[in-house]
């Protein structure tokens, strides 16, 4: 994990599991914050530190803070690059070459250094000695008023089709944030799947992306009313994607969160800490893009919490379809308490995508987080073992 505490002044901690249900291991950190730029909700999905890393999303404009967060765990410094895309082409690379993050260190690089003044970044880390957990911080604030705190999650590496799920409904924005970081232009079309079906919103059945550029499209008309995984197909070169949510009530108090690209579910995810109360509600989003898909949905022990757990729930997801399950549903209405749970594809499933939408409501404004689930880790790719001719050893 990156870090422990809603700014950026707590320590990095390292987890390790051992053992044949080692796989299974799953962290998530979700930190709440009450004012300035750490007031909101900011969840993210600990990975293990890895070579290559890539994110979308972020904005070095006036009033927004970006930080990239590497986390070495290991006994030698680990040495990476940082690239970066935005809605205006590619970012000048030099600033971000040779970034040395010391043995056993958790170091932040603020990624105005490399695109400053821009809107709609996408971001390439590569790892050229070592290994590093990697996250980016994005906050907000207009004066003194927050305008939303979230952490970036992992995007999936480029592809000529990729999925977005759990785009809530509600009030705000909803930015759907597609870079190219090719040679040459694509073009892309977005395919949305909500609770009614599946289409191709009208003028988005042929979007140009430019090489070397993060396009940036308005999706909060189609969200108004019902929520969605977006599915995006390019008919060129590989892309990568997420999307904005900008959340609001009354008042001048914003909140961000991010939704991720994902693939479908391997094999079991957990959500690991659902805080079940009246102002807080933990969506489960749920989308077959093909055939017929069912996942039982089945609380598990939390260590430290005693007494029975509730019935497991079953949730068929009709192909073509994104389905919800509000996890509030597990306790009697009006009980308050918290929750872990597992998400696993029944055998004989169609593929199925998971994310989890948590939402607060408050007197000052909402608090918002979003989570992409993904099955647990069956295979981990290891980096390249090459001669280092400058330190006279493998690595």
């Amino acid at each position: 994990a990156v870090d422990l505490g809603s700014t950026l002044t707590g320590d990095a901690l390292e987890v390790t599991a051992r053992g044949p249900l080692a796989a299974g291991l799953e962290l998530e950190q979700v930190t709440r914050g009450e004012g300035g730029s750490s007031r909101g909700l900011a969840g993210l999905r600990c990975e293990a530190p890895k070579t290559d890393a890539w994110f979308v999303g972020g904005s070095t404009q006036v009033g927004d803070s970006l930080t990239l967060v590497m986390a070495n765990p290991d006994d030698t410094p680990a040495l990476a690059d940082v690239i970066a895309w935005t809605s205006d082409g590619p970012a000048d690379e030099r600033p971000g070459r040779g970034i040395v993050i010391p043995p056993r260190t958790r170091a932040a690089f603020p990624l105005d250094e490399i695109a400053p003044d821009k809107e709609w970044l996408a971001v390439h880390v590569v790892v050229q000695r070592g290994r590093v957990a990697a996250a980016i911080r994005h906050a907000r604030l207009d004066g003194k008023t927050p305008k939303g705190v979230e952490w970036i999650p992992q995007a999936q590496p480029p592809a000529t089709t990729v999925v977005v799920p759990g785009l809530p409904q509600g009030p705000g924005r909803r930015i759907l944030s597609v870079t190219n970081p090719g040679l040459d232009p694509t073009i892309v079309s977005l395919h949305l799947t909500t609770p009614d079906g599946q289409f191709v919103p009208t003028g988005m059945d042929a979007l140009e992306v430019p090489a070397g550029t993060t396009l940036a499209t308005e999706l909060a008309p189609l969200t108004d009313k019902a929520p969605a995984t977006v599915t995006v197909v390019s008919d060129g070169g590989p892309v990568i994607a997420g999307a904005f949510v900008y959340d609001l009530q009354d008042g001048p108090v914003r909140e961000i969160a991010y939704a991720g690209s994902a693939l479908p579910l391997s094999g079991p995810a957990l959500l690991t800490d659902l805080v079940i109360d009246r102002p807080t509600e933990s969506t489960l989003f749920l989308t077959a893009l093909g055939a017929d898909a069912t996942v039982d949905v089945t609380p598990v022990p939390i260590v430290g919490r005693d007494g029975p757990l509730p019935a497991a729930k079953r949730v068929t997801v009709p192909g073509g379809r994104t389905t919800l399950l509000r996890l509030s549903t597990f306790l009697p209405p009006g009980a308050t308490g918290r929750l872990a749970v597992e998400v696993r594809p029944v055998p004989g499933s169609a593929p199925v995508y998971a994310s989890r939408y948590l939402r607060e409501h408050g007197a000052s404004g909402p608090l918002t987080t979003a989570l992409v689930l993904q099955g647990s880790a069956q295979r981990v790719s290891l980096p390249d073992v090459r001669s280092d001719p400058i330190v006279g050893v493998s690595r």
